[in-house]
């Protein structure tokens, strides 16, 4: 059975985009939005959500990842399995602090799998993470 996987991003200086991409090359059969052009109400039609955020000032969402976010709380989500991915800097406080926002929220409300923090643009040694991550939302 293959997994109908979504993966949804918000990216402002293109690290997230990047790292999404890189993860929709790893899951061929995923659909890759921006977070903004993304659906919510086609979420029945999935079997996994992955969410690509980076982190605002002091750990916080962007606005378009808090509004995603606060219109994702809203939904039925039970059914699908969920990761979060995203890009921060490790000189702040709270490193990739979105991711863990979102963490919380998809722990309690799905069925969260993995979650996965890059240091501003991924690079060739992250790749067996990224793969690791991948391999969760392929075929079960």
């Amino acid at each position: 059975m293959n997994c109908k996987v979504a993966i949804v991003y918000h990216s402002a200086g293109g690290n997230t985009k990047a790292l999404a991409e890189a993860l929709a090359s790893l899951l061929p059969d995923a659909g890759l939005y921006r977070m903004n052009e993304f659906d919510l109400h086609t979420l029945p039609d999935y079997d996994a959500l992955i969410v690509g955020t980076y982190t605002w000032g002091n750990g916080e969402l962007p606005a378009k990842s808090a509004a995603f976010y606060k219109e994702l709380d809203q939904l039925s989500i039970a059914h699908l399995k969920t990761g979060v991915f995203g890009t921060g800097e490790t000189n702040y406080h709270h490193f990739c602090g979105a991711v863990d926002h979102f963490r919380n929220m998809l722990f309690a409300k799905s069925q969260l799998l993995v979650t996965l923090k890059i240091e501003q643009m991924y690079q060739e040694s992250d790749l067996p993470r990224l793969q690791k991550f991948a391999t969760l939302f392929q075929d079960y």
